[in-house]
């Protein structure tokens, strides 16, 4: 389904402070009709943890090759806005968004690492098949 079909993510700037409203645009090109779940998009913020016991752990080798370190990415803020439900999707469509940012945003008291915040279109098809974009912000 991928094949020529793309989500994308228009916002004017990628720079923002809490308190602020991010406003842009997804455009949704299809190459055929669609029938999926819905169309969102996220402002997630995640952050870098050491996690010495979990099984979804990553191992990152040293440069010396003498030990490891293992991390995992957790979501310290995850906001969903629904664009629109479940139906067929045709063509191309572009749907507008408003976020605004919190005042009070703030990590959790977890081993500080900076947090990486950005935007996530997805339009869910199915549980195996998505198509989705990502946009890298600064929130601070």
């Amino acid at each position: 389904m991928k094949g020529n079909s793309t989500i994308d993510i228009s916002i004017p700037k990628t720079n923002y402070a809490p308190r602020d409203t991010i406003s842009g645009n997804v455009a949704l090109t299809l190459k055929k009709p669609v029938k999926a779940k819905e169309l969102s998009i996220s402002l997630i913020g995640e952050q870098r943890v050491t996690d010495k016991h979990s099984e979804t752990s990553f191992s990152i080798f040293n440069m010396g090759g003498s030990g490891s370190s293992s991390f995992k990415k957790i979501h310290v803020y995850d906001f969903k806005l629904s664009l629109d439900s479940e139906k067929e999707y045709r063509e191309w469509r572009e749907y507008r968004f408003d976020i605004k940012i919190q005042g009070d945003i703030e990590p959790p008291r977890i081993k500080p690492s900076p947090i990486k915040w950005y935007l996530l279109a997805i339009l869910d098809i199915s549980s195996a098949l998505e198509i989705s974009k990502k946009v890298d912000i600064t929130i601070g």
